[in-house]
């Protein structure tokens, strides 16, 4: 089993969060959207559009790769 940040998997959370609670009906959007407040951006568009298929097939999904152009941010201690 693959590892991967917090941060990436919390905003796939709360993806599934607001699909569940019907909330959004750009999944794509919000999913970035919560990528970005977690100081996470992509232009993978590809990533996103795997990531929200597989959000909507599975309310609990966990994430099993990383955007291509994926950083983790830079954390102050």
């Amino acid at each position: 089993m693959a590892v991967y940040d917090s941060d990436l998997q919390a905003a796939v959370d709360a993806t599934s969060v607001a699909k569940d609670a019907g909330t959004t009906d750009d999944l794509i959007g919000y999913l970035r959207d919560q990528l970005a407040e977690r100081e996470i951006e992509t232009s993978d568009e590809e990533w996103l559009r795997r990531t929200v298929a597989a959000i909507e097939a599975d309310p609990n999904y966990m994430t099993e790769s990383e955007p291509s152009d994926y950083v983790s941010p830079k954390r102050e201690v």
